[in-house]
């Protein structure tokens, strides 16, 4: 059908710009994660960064930088994993049948990538909240202040749990396939 087509191509096209911006995300949080622990050397002392920033210590500065910046970035990478499942998935519908194994084991990748993500935006705050508790003097906590944006909703829970049966009836759909065209 046409219209099918078309709303692949549209996917595709989405999937594909989602992946970009992911490489251009990892890049940019990697040199950030990357300038974060250099400010905590040596090198950084060397460059002109003060050894005290505005009360905290650059070291103690750059470590709770450094520790957000690669939540986000692990944030981001499995947002591109699950990008690039998909858009094979996308592909296999495009060119053929996408009731296959391959695409079973994608959508299962899918639901770990979810349920990974969702532990970064758990435990990310969490550890986030102590790392400041132990670096940051007592009289400052109360600036420093961050957000993630990830809530544990009923939705999301939901989203994940679809997913996986999703995945088992992608499975399914491949064995009874395969049982078909064993038969004929």
């Amino acid at each position: 059908m046409p219209g099918e087509q078309h709303l692949f191509n549209v996917t595709r096209w989405l999937l594909q710009a989602g992946t970009a911006f992911c490489i251009f995300l990892v890049v940019v949080l990697g040199l950030a994660l990357a300038g974060t622990l250099v400010i905590a050397t040596d090198i950084g002392a060397r460059m002109g960064v003060p050894a005290d920033l505005g009360g905290i210590a650059r070291v103690n500065a750059a470590l709770v930088a450094a520790f957000a910046v690669g939540c986000g970035l692990s944030a981001v990478i499995l947002v591109f994993l699950m990008l690039r499942a998909a858009a094979q998935i996308v592909q296999t519908a495009i060119r053929s049948d996408p009731f296959v194994a391959d695409n079973a084991r994608r959508l299962m990748r899918i639901g770990w990538l979810l349920v990974a993500l969702e532990g970064v935006g758990i435990f990310a705050p969490v550890l986030l909240r102590r790392l400041v508790i132990h670096l940051v003097p007592e009289h400052l906590r109360g600036q420093v202040h961050f957000n993630f944006g990830f809530d544990m909703w009923p939705i999301g829970v939901i989203a994940i749990l679809m997913i996986f049966v999703l995945a088992q009836i992608f499975r399914r759909g491949s064995e009874m396939r395969a049982e078909l065209e064993a038969t004929v």
